[in-house]
């Protein structure tokens, strides 16, 4: 009988490949772990290809663009025309920023002083990486009211357009100062029936998930890719899914991977933003104007009747074949809907004059010496 030749392995052959033995499912285990690696890894680029191939975000809104410093980081806005105060607030969400007011932007600004910011964490602001909840939003809607706008304190009021999740912190916000605004134009609020829920046991772990360096971002780039952002758009957000164009589907992208994008989305999910406001809601003073899209999927109109309930000062304005954003998709039939709300009545002496940051040209942040972009030091308002 032939000798049988000895069949030589390296170690790592039973290590990569479970190979038998003594060991097997150590080495097996060993080689998933390798494989695991390398998958991360892999992850792990793609997430940081995806955030550096994404162009800076450009504002589309016409008007002189400022920074508002807070302690948590710098946020954008913009301001245009002349007339009363009037303040717009961007719903919550992967992509959102004050790009959703750009239909109505130019008439509101006739007779207006215009002002319309992407919120900490969303479009052009800083996105810090910490804890998002809904006093985060409440108090910089406050800050901001207070030293940009001027309004408060004996000042004058201003009127607010806000949407959504922001629809029930102005709600919040009102109740808790009345002197800050006046007439509240409320897009389809949440507050009472949805979003509404306190954080549970199990949110802390989910926002950890969220957080986590590979496995939070390669989840959130599965949820703001183009393909999901424009299938959410077209099934949640809008009636008409025609209108979700090329355009609309890039700027959302575009906003959701600026560099800390996925920041806002953990606090989101694991609800942390949610806040009740059915017993502030009672309680406000100012005058409050509902506008709900009749095809609104998300938060349907039937969720408009305990806001009316709650406030006998609140009206309702439906719009016809309009979704979340009314103002997106009907900007004719929003703008006729809420102008006598606006200007039927005397419009007071409301004032402006706040010391806001410098203005700077284009969408940059203004550089100190020697190039670095910091916050924008406040200084007196220039003229729009």
């Amino acid at each position: 009988m032939a000798k049988r030749e000895r069949e030589h392995r390296l170690p790592s052959d039973d290590y990569l490949h479970g190979g038998g033995g003594k060991g097997g499912g150590g080495k097996a285990a060993l080689g998933k772990l390798l494989w695991t690696g390398a998958a991360l890894a892999a992850a792990a680029v793609t997430n940081a290809v995806i955030f550096y191939r994404t162009p800076p975000l450009t504002s589309k809104l016409k008007g002189e663009v400022r920074y508002f410093p807070t302690p948590e980081g710098d946020v954008f806005y913009k301001k245009a025309g002349e007339g009363p105060p009037l303040l717009l607030v961007h719903g919550i969400g992967a992509g959102c920023s004050s790009f959703e007011f750009r239909n109505i932007w130019d008439h509101l600004a006739e007779r207006h002083t215009v002002y319309a910011l992407d919120l900490l964490g969303f479009g052009k602001s800083d996105k810090p990486p910490i804890l998002y909840t809904d006093a985060t939003f409440i108090d910089l809607l406050s800050d901001f009211a207070k030293q940009v706008m001027g309004v408060g304190e004996g000042r004058g009021e201003a009127d607010v357009i806000a949407t959504s999740l922001s629809a029930a912190y102005v709600i919040a916000l009102s109740q808790r100062d009345p002197s800050l605004f006046h007439r509240l134009i409320l897009v389809c609020p949440t507050g009472i029936q949805e979003l509404a829920s306190p954080i549970h046991v199990g949110s802390t772990a989910l926002r950890g998930v969220m957080k986590a360096p590979v496995l939070g971002t390669s989840l959130y780039n599965v949820i703001a890719s183009r393909v999901g952002i424009r299938r959410y758009l077209a099934t949640n957000i809008y009636a008409d899914p025609s209108q979700v164009t090329d355009e609309v589907v890039n700027t959302y992208y575009t906003a959701a991977h600026q560099p800390g994008g996925e920041n806002v989305l953990p606090s989101f999910l694991s609800g942390y933003l949610n806040i009740n406001i059915a017993d502030a809601f009672k309680e406000v003073v100012d005058l409050p104007l509902i506008v709900w899209g009749a095809k609104a999927k998300e938060t349907p109109l039937t969720q408009a009747e305990p806001f009316l309930a709650a406030n006998s000062n609140a009206k309702l304005e439906v719009i016809e074949d309009a979704g979340m954003l009314p103002h997106e998709e009907k900007p004719e039939a929003f703008l006729t809907a809420v102008r006598p709300f606006l200007y039927g009545a005397p419009e007071g002496d409301e004032e402006e004059g706040a010391a806001e940051d410098t203005a700077v040209g284009g969408d940059d942040k203004p550089e100190r010496p020697g190039g670095k972009k910091a916050a924008a030091e406040p200084a007196q308002a220039t003229t729009p």
